[in-house]
């Protein structure tokens, strides 16, 4: 049995491959994006994105005049179930190795700098092809 169930049943199978996520809000939707480390040449991808609409709270007629019940809606409970595993996730990893600040700070400036660099080249070549 696995100590992740909604994150497998989301199609996220080597869950000691995650690195990190991040969750954001557009509009009436909620966007979880899961990063993983891979090998140099890998074809399987960096990143998935999950979107989860988010369901409207019922309300009092009475309520539903004022702005404050636009702003109110419910957060998917797979979401929150997700969130629970990766938090989970997070913590079994704090107990096993914890990050030094400096040296986490230069992996995420190296990281940026390689990104950087690709883009500017992928930049280039788009250029060149212009000619």
């Amino acid at each position: 049995m696995s100590d992740y169930p909604t994150l497998n049943k989301m199609g996220i199978k080597s869950v000691e491959n995650v690195t990190k996520y991040t969750l954001r809000h557009q509009g009436d939707t909620d966007v979880l994006k899961i990063y993983y480390k891979r090998p140099k040449g890998s074809l399987l991808s960096r990143s998935k994105k999950f979107t989860f609409p988010r369901g409207r709270v019922s309300m009092p007629l009475e309520a539903r005049n004022s702005k404050a019940f636009d702003k109110m809606a419910r957060i998917s409970p797979q979401l929150q179930e997700a969130l629970e595993e990766l938090k989970q996730l997070d913590a079994s990893r704090a107990e096993t190795a914890p990050l030094d600040p400096k040296q986490e700070f230069a992996s995420n400036l190296n990281h940026l700098e390689k990104v950087m660099n690709a883009k500017i080249e992928e930049l280039r070549k788009q250029l060149d092809e212009l000619d």
